[in-house]
């Protein structure tokens, strides 16, 4: 299950792997000088990104989402045969993507927001969009998708709601329909910009920045240099022409950022298998494959079991010339507690999340044959499920886009 509003998560230092023609990044920004509130919204966001994998429910929890969806499901099939306007319209569409009728959340929100619409009937158009990018999404209408995206953008104010809609969107399309998620991060670029340095502020220029340096990876694994180099000095132009000092967290997420672009194509930050309990190969170095597959996540974290079983069932589907490796982080002084069965992982005690750019996984990480990184960020455990966006990733590291 997929929520549209998305926080970003926050990194921890920057790699110097930045040419020296560039804008050099404000001071690192630690999580301790973060204020309560910002503390408490990332400390939310992970138990949130748990909470919204069903994998994570309970029998119970299951049980009574089963019952209520079905239920939804024949309401909606009921309802959308009587015409309504206005809120009771955009009722119908959210009560149709509770019972994940797409087609009947579909009609509803795309009546709900059409342009002839009377104003008093359409004043909720921020969330209408979301059902209908919802709605195109599962129905895998990734043209039309992009189509209304632009839409979108042309009818409403580019503020926090409809960056998140943009977001939501180019995340679910990114790895597995990677053309449309670069069309739908070109489209939304000069907003971001504008935010970034100052210009609109509906927007905070920290999250614009953040998701801006994000643009310029999806062109960096399109092997589009050219197009990459553009927009990268756009970038750092916005960057230049601020006139206002970033408040801590928007520093935060702007270091987020530009720390994840940083490491493609370089090699990961070092780190030492202290322990592992996959069976005979402890000390296998990840790059010794064509294409390696990393999903790094603290061993603490509430879904490694979920994680472990999951990367292992990947495992013995790999591609020749793939592998897969689950690095589990392990805080100082943490301690093993014999009577838990271990998952499979490598051990390490180097803050790599951190170094990457990350305070919580789970991370998804390729690398090519070169030992040198092509693809940085976060996901959710079904990435791993057959033929899903891990799979994808390894291919794709396999034979590189040409330049």
């Amino acid at each position: 299950m997929r929520c549209i509003p998305v926080l970003l998560f926050v990194a921890l230092c920057i790699p110097t792997v930045l040419s020296a023609q560039d804008t050099a990044p404000p001071s690192p920004v630690t999580r301790e000088e973060l204020p309560p509130s910002a503390i408490l919204q990332n400390g939310l966001s992970s138990f949130d990104r748990i909470r919204s994998d069903m994998a994570n429910w309970s029998d119970i929890e299951l049980a009574a989402f089963a019952a209520t969806a079905a239920q939804a499901k024949a309401d909606c099939l009921r309802i959308e045969q009587t015409a309504h306007e206005g809120d009771e319209e955009l009722a119908l569409a959210k009560l149709c993507a509770l019972g994940r009728d797409w087609d009947g959340v579909y009609s509803a929100a795309r009546w709900y927001t059409r342009p002839s619409a009377p104003a008093e009937q359409a004043m909720h158009l921020p969330v209408a969009y979301a059902l209908l990018l919802q709605a195109d999404l599962n129905l895998q209408a990734v043209e039309r998708a992009v189509n209304e995206l632009a839409e979108m953008q042309e009818r409403l104010p580019f503020t926090a709601d409809t960056d998140a809609i943009f977001t939501y969107a180019i995340e679910a399309m990114e790895v597995n329909r990677p053309e449309y998620g670069l069309r739908a991060a070109q489209l939304r670029q000069p907003s971001l910009l504008a935010a970034v340095s100052g210009v609109n502020e509906t927007l905070s220029a920290g999250p614009a920045e953040a998701q801006a340096w994000h643009t310029l990876a999806l062109l960096h694994a399109a092997g589009l240099s050219k197009d990459e180099a553009a927009e990268k000095g756009k970038l750092m132009d916005a960057v230049a022409h601020r006139t206002a000092a970033l408040a801590p967290m928007d520093r935060y997420l702007a270091q987020q950022g530009r720390t994840q672009y940083g490491w493609l194509g370089e090699a990961p930050p070092p780190f030492t298998v202290k322990r592992s309990t996959y069976v005979s190969q402890a000390k296998q170095k990840p790059a010794a494959a064509k294409a390696v597959l990393l999903v790094i996540d603290m061993s603490t974290a509430a879904d490694v079991a979920t994680l472990s079983l999951a990367v292992d069932s990947l495992r013995t589907r790999l591609a020749p010339g793939t592998e897969a490796r689950l690095i589990l982080v392990e805080a100082e002084n943490g301690k093993v507690d014999a009577r838990t069965p271990s998952p499979h992982a490598h051990f390490v005690r180097e803050p790599v999340l951190a170094a990457l750019g990350f305070e919580s996984g789970p991370v998804f990480l390729t690398l090519d044959a070169t030992g040198v990184v092509t693809w940085l960020s976060s996901g959710t455990p079904a990435w791993l499920n057959p033929q899903q966006q891990a799979e994808v990733l390894l291919n794709r590291a396999l034979s590189p886009p040409a330049e």
